[in-house]
């Protein structure tokens, strides 16, 4: 070897759940000509360490991560790796010099689940090379298993932590965000939503380390919605600046009733005067883009004290508002009681007294749960509806549907605590048909058929229309105000 400084090229190439690797060095003017082998990989030695073992053996030379790249014209994901060849920095990796490694002359490895820890370094210093095609982008779902208190309905993953569990929680999502982002066949954010239990729980400087976590792993563009779910009882004004300098750019608060007897009833820890105050403070602070969560169906509501709270928190003018039925959950405090619930002639009279008075203060319904001024429609729940979209769940209660590492297909999965994607079996054809129709339906708009869903389905179609709870018109499909009352009888036509 000579002590001219020599760069040596990765290419990681994804194909059917295998890794294929080659490793050259590029000589000034004539790049490749070396392929290194790298099978040699000792009992319980993983991929990486392995070839980062005999890159130091054959080369004495320190790997230095230069970036990592999803090619979408070839399909092949390039991951550049230099090394310091005696002690020398390596010219910098170039687009050109990943891009001749042909398939053709690459081993074959199996992927093994620690492998990982190669993209945990890649995405140190990242390289922005040309695209041939438009970047892919992928809705982000970070779930924060923590709250003050389990309400009294509620059916989610959640518990109160315990001491040093939030610390804990962050530095194992940081680790998960930072080699698992890097690896997804994604180039950018289409939004990030942190769900619960009660994300404003978080210390903000916590929330903010996550941030930055996704921020270094995956492009976050200026213009991204960036949501956060708080709750008023869990909501520390000091952690406002954390929370806009991560980027959270709306605020999606669980006020749920503006009756103080309704929220005792539901195990909430707040009043409406404290739910009023926090969404005064968030408005103080610069947030512009708010979302406001109710609940009706309740028992002991009534149509008026329904009513009431409807048009008190339209009087705060939030940019969204989405608004669902009480769901008596089995195994929670409220199931125990067996409550006696309105009728569901009560409970719609509640649901269209609240969209009547919604469309009187100009917002539009384009789910039938969610409501919003005009331009403030929810991004990100938006990704939960159309089939062509794709998100990633993280944290220990969240579900994904998207493609994963050396995974071509999008797959339905949850990715448990220690990492493992589990539950990954593909939709069949028409699993993926019927459930783009039956997501598609929750939105006003409808969903559009294709003449292969009519063929499929057409008995489904005929049958609903006849009952009218569809209208069908031009190849739209939308349900009816009979429809939408009657909607998970409608849509289970369709799984």
């Amino acid at each position: 070897m000579s002590n001219e400084p020599v760069e040596v090229s990765a290419a990681v190439i994804e194909d059917k759940g295998r890794i294929l690797l080659a490793l050259r060095p590029n000589k000034p003017g004539k790049p490749g000509g070396w392929e290194f082998p790298g099978g040699k990989r000792k009992v319980g030695e993983t991929f990486s360490a392995c070839a980062q073992r005999e890159i130091k053996e054959e080369l004495a030379a320190d790997i230095v991560p230069t970036g990592i790249v999803y090619d979408h014209a070839t399909n092949i994901r390039l991951v550049g790796v230099s090394a310091k060849l005696n002690g020398k920095q390596p010219t910098p990796l170039e687009h050109e010099k990943l891009a001749w490694v042909k398939r053709s002359e690459l081993l074959n490895y199996a992927l093994l689940p620690n492998d990982i820890p190669l993209a945990k370094a890649l995405q140190e210093n990242s390289i922005t090379l040309p695209r041939t095609a438009p970047p892919e982008k992928l809705a982000l779902y970070i779930h924060v298993p923590f709250c003050l208190r389990k309400c009294r309905y509620c059916a989610f993953y959640s518990h109160p932590p315990k001491k040093g569990e939030i610390a804990r929680y962050t530095n194992d999502l940081i680790a998960q965000i930072k080699a698992l982002l890097p690896m997804m066949p994604y180039l950018e954010l289409a939004s990030v939503y942190f769900g619960g239990g009660t994300p404003s729980i978080l210390p903000g400087k916590a929330l903010l380390s996550v941030c930055e976590a996704v921020k270094a792993s995956i492009r976050w563009t200026d213009n991204i919605e960036c949501t956060l779910e708080a709750n008023p009882a869990a909501f520390r004004s000091e952690d406002l600046k954390f929370w806009k300098t991560a980027g959270i750019n709306r605020v999606s608060l669980g006020v749920q009733s503006l009756q103080d007897n309704e929220l005792k009833y539901l195990g909430r820890l707040h009043t409406a005067k404290e739910a009023e105050e926090a969404c005064q403070t968030l408005r103080k602070n610069g947030f512009k883009n708010i979302s406001l969560d109710l609940m009706y169906g309740l028992p002991h509501q009534t149509l008026s004290s329904w009513q009431d709270t409807v048009s008190e928190l339209l009087s705060w003018q939030p940019e969204h508002i989405s608004f669902y039925a009480l769901s008596v959950e089995k195994g929670t405090p409220l199931a125990k009681e067996d409550p006696t619930l309105p009728s569901d002639v009560t409970t719609m009279k509640e649901y269209w007294l609240a969209r009547k008075l919604l469309k009187e203060e100009g917002y539009e319904m384009y789910e039938i749960s969610n409501a919003a001024k005009p331009g403030f429609h929810s991004r990100h729940n938006s990704a939960y509806w159309d089939t062509n979209n794709h998100y990633l769940g993280l944290g220990p209660g969240a579900h994904s549907f998207c493609r994963f590492p050396y995974q071509s297909m999008a797959r339905r999965a949850h990715i448990d605590p220690a990492w493992k994607i589990i539950n990954t079996k593909p939709l069949n054809k028409l699993q993926k048909l019927g459930e783009r129709i039956y997501l598609g339906l929750r939105k006003t708009d409808g969903v559009q058929l294709t003449p292969q869903d009519e063929e499929i389905f057409k008995r489904q179609i005929e049958d609903l229309a006849f009952r009218k709870l569809v209208t069908y018109k031009g190849r739209t499909l939308k349900l009816t105000n009979r429809g939408i009352e009657l909607a998970n009888q409608v849509m289970s036509e369709f799984v």
